[in-house]
């Protein structure tokens, strides 16, 4: 009898300390937080813009400038006339109408250069726009600065516009007299837009008479 006590006894102790150690393990995984999931990369965004190279028409010297025709704008906006396809326009109106940049003295920086008020229109288009431009019938620099959104980059104005339909107040530089080229570059779409700068001469002062 006394053994079989001793035997019970130990097997009490036995399934007390299993049942202990089960409690631990129940208490550790009650206690434990599920792992969290691995972070990923986030997709790539339908908007990247990778900027074209610079193709624009070359004019030998004297030869006529192939400006690009105006069209009537029946778009958004504030415009009779418009140049290029778009979706991101250069007023025409600002050009003569057609595609004339007049060059006044009073337009002349400091440097040499001329600088002209051309606005910009875009309809039904966001995301990234460059525009830059240059001379295409001799050697002579030229740009274009959106007034107030984008900044200088790649060798152009970058901007990205966030409606739809923008109107974009803008400045056009040139060297002087000559035949020039736009080039527009957005999300799928790209366009060159040819126009010519010439010289106008101050208006001369009306001629007064005196009487004797």
């Amino acid at each position: 009898m006394a053994g079989f006590a001793g035997r019970s006894a130990v097997t009490a102790a036995v399934v007390r300390g299993c049942a202990a150690a089960l409690a631990l393990l129940g208490a550790v995984a009650c206690d434990s937080s599920p792992p969290e999931p691995r972070a990923t990369s986030p997709a790539p965004s339908g908007d990247a813009f990778t900027v074209p190279p610079l193709w624009l028409p070359a004019v030998a010297a004297g030869a006529p400038c192939p400006v690009t025709s105006a069209r009537p704008w029946t778009g958004p906006g504030q415009a009779g006339r418009v140049l290029g396809d778009g979706p991101v326009h250069p007023v025409a109106d600002y050009l003569g109408g057609e595609a004339v940049l007049e060059l006044r003295p009073g337009d002349r920086r400091p440097d040499g250069a001329y600088e002209k008020k051309v606005r910009w229109i875009a309809a039904g288009y966001t995301g990234p726009v460059l525009v830059r431009a240059a001379r295409i019938d001799a050697p002579g620099a030229a740009g274009v600065t959106f007034s107030y959104v984008g900044e200088p980059r790649d060798g152009g104005h970058h901007a990205v516009l966030t409606r739809e339909n923008s109107d974009l107040p803008a400045t056009t530089t040139v060297a002087g007299p000559g035949c020039y080229a736009y080039q527009v570059d957005g999300v799928a779409f790209s366009g060159t837009i040819v126009f010519r700068a010439v010289l106008q001469p101050s208006p001369r002062p009306a001629l007064t008479t005196s009487r004797e």
